[in-house]
């Protein structure tokens, strides 16, 4: 996911924590530092969430939080050394939609089954899509972008972050829903996409919010839809695709924290406390939205829910495409 970190990470020295977030002591603390593994190279946005994290952990577990960027395979390589791990509470890995419900069945061996291999601890903060074109071009609305795409199967083209990205499989969902068929254009990242959608070498994309957000607001690219349940603050003349009746073409990005299987409750629920308060302080919540995503928290139980919910709805969504990575 590369959205930048720098409004996550270029702030004044944060505040105490407030002593009515510590709660009573708890069962268990660490007995030394806890790694924070990242999927990712750094300036992407789990990145920076594991920073922000990380950096108070000493204050409200009483160990430094210890973040190492372990990018490789797609985001599989530190989600399968989380996996492996003692389930001691030491390690952890700031995971996201598209490597634990996506990656699976993209790929024939991720080194870990995320209904086996891992316990939900924390979701933290997510982000919705947005359907962009470009802004001088002819295709004004999702219904004009739906009729052009079926009076020429395969002409139209969008742009993605990469094969089996979010934004690819975001685009693949709606085409699946509309009925139309519109041929991808992989690109090494997001920002190349938008380069070539600007210039019109494009038809359109679903990028994450934060990527296309600039582009739209300097009037370069042209936003038809998003794909939340409600519209985003940062767009609110934008409809959502259910107000355009299309419901199913909902989706977010999730970024959260998840541990070794058969992680002790006792360890697990402590580690979700904590990083739920950290993700709900003030000036953390401010410096997410900054970024261009939103807090929202998710307990163990929660979290579990939506992994399965997310696997069952990527699987048919990635089966239906045919789509497999080496």
């Amino acid at each position: 996911m590369p959205l930048a970190r720098r409004g996550l990470l270029a702030a004044p020295a944060l505040l105490a924590l407030p002593a009515r977030a510590q709660g009573p002591a708890s069962p268990w603390a660490p007995e030394k530092p806890v790694r924070i593994l990242i999927p990712y190279t750094p300036g992407a946005i789990n990145d920076a969430l594991g920073r922000l994290v990380g950096e108070r952990f000493q204050e409200v577990l009483g160990q430094p939080g210890l973040v190492e960027n372990r990018p490789g395979a797609s985001g599989s390589l530190a989600i399968a050394a989380t996996a492996q791990a003692a389930p001691d509470g030491h390690m952890l890995v700031v995971a996201n939609t598209a490597n634990l419900c996506m990656n699976p069945f993209l790929f024939a061996n991720t080194g870990y089954d995320p209904r086996r291999d891992i316990t939900p601890v924390a979701v933290v903060a997510r982000v919705m899509n947005v359907l962009v074109v470009k802004a001088e071009g002819p295709i004004r609305s999702v219904p004009e972008l739906i009729a052009a795409a079926k009076a020429q199967p395969g002409k139209l083209t969008f742009g993605s972050s990469g094969a089996g990205s979010s934004p690819h499989l975001a685009a693949e969902l709606f085409k699946a829903k509309t009925g139309t068929d519109i041929t991808h254009v992989p690109y090494r990242g997001s920002a190349p996409a938008q380069v070539d959608l600007v210039a019109g070498r494009l038809t359109m994309s679903i990028d994450n919010l934060p990527n296309a957000l600039g582009h739209v607001q300097e009037g370069r690219l042209r936003a038809l839809a998003v794909t939340g349940r409600e519209r985003d603050p940062a767009m609110p003349d934008v409809p959502t695709f259910a107000e355009l009746g299309f419901p199913e073409v909902e989706v977010y990005v999730w970024f959260g924290f998840v541990g070794p299987a058969a992680l002790p409750a006792p360890i697990r629920d402590c580690l979700s406390q904590a990083i739920i308060r950290i993700a709900q302080l003030p000036e953390t919540a401010e410096r997410i939205t900054r970024a261009g995503a939103t807090v929202w928290t998710r307990d163990p139980a929660q979290m579990g829910a939506l992994i399965a919910a997310e696997l069952d709805k990527w699987g048919g969504v990635i089966r239906g495409a045919n789509l497999r990575l080496e």
